[in-house]
Order: C-alpha cells, then sequence, then structure tokens
C-alpha cells in the first residue's frame, strides 16, 4: 500500500501545479489600442493587441469589458502562420459587455470592436475607455486619420505622428503603466466633409493580417496541442494511474501466491522426512514429533538438516 500511495504522490505532484498556478492573478505586459474612425463601417474601430506578462500562468480564462454598445467583431490568437479564430463567450453587465474567452500560452492575442461616433455635420467625436480589467505593464495608444479629416486633437494628447499602412496620419503614445482597476478614457475629436470610408467594398485587413477560422497540416496540430496541453496531460496522467494500480495488484498476487508455494513446499519436504523415521533398535516406524520410541524407549537418530 506505501507504494502505492508513494507512486500517486508523485503523480499528483506532476500534474497538478500547472492547474493550480492557471488560478493565478493574469498581468498584461502591453496593451496595444488601435483607433480607427470610419474605417471599413460608421463606426469607430477598437482592436487590442496584448500579450500576457512573462512568468503568467496559463491556461486562463480571461475578461475584457466593451462599452455596452460595442459590436464585437472578432477575437483571435496570433501564430508565425497568421491570425486564427478564438471562441469568446459574450456575456451582459449593467453597463458593459463583457468578451471571455481562454488564453493558453504567451502567444499575441487580439479583441476587435465597433463603437458609435458622434457626428454632427462635419464635426465627429469619439471616445475610448480602458476600464481596468487588468494591470497593465505598458500602454500604447494610436489613433489613425479618417481620409480628408482636419483639426484632429485629442485628449489626451497623442505625441508622436507617424503614418498608417494605408497612408493616413497616425497619432501615437506611451502611457505606461495602469494598476488593475484604474481606468484610462481618450477623447477626439476631428472634423470630415465626407463620408467615405477608408476601406470600401472589402472586408477589414488589420496590419497583422486577415483573420483565419482554419488552419491546415502541422500549424493545426501543434495548435491544437498547445490549446489543449493541459487536458492530453491529464488523460496521460490517468493512464499512468490506471497502469500503476494494475502494475500493483499483479504484484501483490505474485508474492502471496509465490509465498504460498514456499510454504506448501516446506511443509511438505518436513512430511516427507519425517515419514522416514525408523526405530534402530526395534524398527517401528517413529511419529513426526517423536523423539524416543514408543515400542522400546531407545532413543531415535534423525539426519542433521
Amino acid at each position: 500500500m506505501r507504494r502505492l500511495l508513494v507512486f500517486i504522490a508523485l503523480l499528483a505532484g506532476l500534474l497538478f501545479p500547472s492547474a493550480v498556478g492557471a488560478q493565478g492573478e493574469v498581468i498584461i505586459n502591453e496593451l496595444r489600442v488601435r483607433l480607427w474612425p470610419e474605417y471599413d463601417q460608421n463606426a469607430l474601430l477598437v482592436i487590442y493587441n496584448f500579450t500576457l506578462a512573462p512568468g503568467t500562468t496559463t491556461p486562463a480564462t480571461v475578461q475584457f469589458r466593451v462599452p455596452s454598445d460595442a459590436q464585437v467583431n472578432a477575437v483571435a490568437r496570433e501564430t508565425t502562420n497568421g491570425l486564427f479564430t478564438v471562441n469568446f463567450t459574450p456575456l451582459e453587465e449593467a453597463d458593459w459587455k463583457i468578451v471571455s474567452f481562454d488564453v493558453t500560452d504567451q502567444a499575441g492575442y487580439r479583441i476587435e470592436y465597433y463603437v458609435p461616433i458622434q457626428k454632427n455635420d462635419a464635426a465627429r467625436h469619439f471616445s475610448f475607455i480602458w476600464p481596468g480589467d487588468y494591470a497593465v505593464n505598458t500602454l500604447v495608444v494610436e489613433a489613425q486619420e479618417p481620409s480628408q479629416t482636419t483639426g484632429f486633437t485629442s485628449v489626451p494628447v497623442l505625441p508622436n505622428a507617424g503614418s498608417s499602412p494605408d497612408n493616413l496620419p497616425t497619432h501615437s503614445g506611451t502611457f505606461g503603466s495602469l494598476n488593475k482597476g484604474e481606468q484610462w478614457v481618450l477623447q477626439a475629436d476631428y472634423s470630415r466633409t465626407t463620408d467615405d470610408l477608408t476601406v470600401s467594398g472589402k472586408p477589414v485587413q488589420p496590419s497583422g493580417g486577415v483573420i483565419d477560422n482554419t488552419a491546415s497540416g502541422s500549424s493545426a496540430l501543434l495548435d491544437f496541442l498547445s490549446r489543449n496541453f493541459l487536458p492530453i496531460l491529464g488523460i496521460f496522467g490517468v493512464l499512468l494511474i490506471v497502469a500503476g494500480l494494475v502494475w500493483y495488484w499483479q504484484s501483490g498476487a505474485s508474492s502471496q501466491a509465490g509465498k504460498g508455494r514456499r510454504r506448501h513446499a516446506s511443509h511438505s519436504e518436513n512430511g516427507a522426512g519425517d515419514e522416514q523415521i525408523y526405530c534402530p533398535q526395534c524398527g517401528k516406524r517413529a511419529q513426526p514429533a517423536d523423539k524416543f520410541c514408543r515400542a522400546c524407549g531407545t532413543r531415535l537418530r534423525r539426519e542433521e538438516v
């Protein structure tokens, strides 16, 4: 029994620390927020790209709050072969929608959603809020101007100017770390006399590439294994436990059978030797436990073993 308990304890120590660690706090290493107004819809496209901080235990279930009027477009996992869709669960809260999904490793992940833009003739306004769902080590925010935009301003100011892959002006800034529960808000205004979209008549293709729903060949296998590593490890552990129990029971049965055979052989040998004892004086056969002949009293001689 002691061997069995030791065997199970070793397996438990191998299998369960990862499961316990998976309940630890989630910290985002870098959260990159891209804001694309009037890109492929008459709305603001919000794109999160994030990675988890080193040491964060995975898999972990994450939940991101987005505005209640948001239209969630996609959740994806970034791989060397492109972006692959991640199943998510939309949940409702008082003033928010909650996007819940599983993060299985340290790869990058993406969330995309749309929220309305306020329009008053040529004047346009949009706002973005990070509700503080998780602690963030580094927050980077980028806003892209639609075509034919004038007078773009934001609070806080996005100090860095650049150009997007669509050759549109961009404004960006790095805002350091945020604590869990700490909100970050951006308000932006600009003027525009047209409602033409940046991308018209084709699906959105962010700078990271098109989001695919399927993977093929070895990439699909690797993706499946990475997503299901712990369940596969758990099944393997159960099989090891079953094999260990079978081995223990069989070894115990074999040991008991061997002891029984040895006891039987010992009794048989002793019985056979006792049956050949006869009195050297009168020749009468003696019993196995006799030391003297019951007929004449002569001391019986026994061969030394």
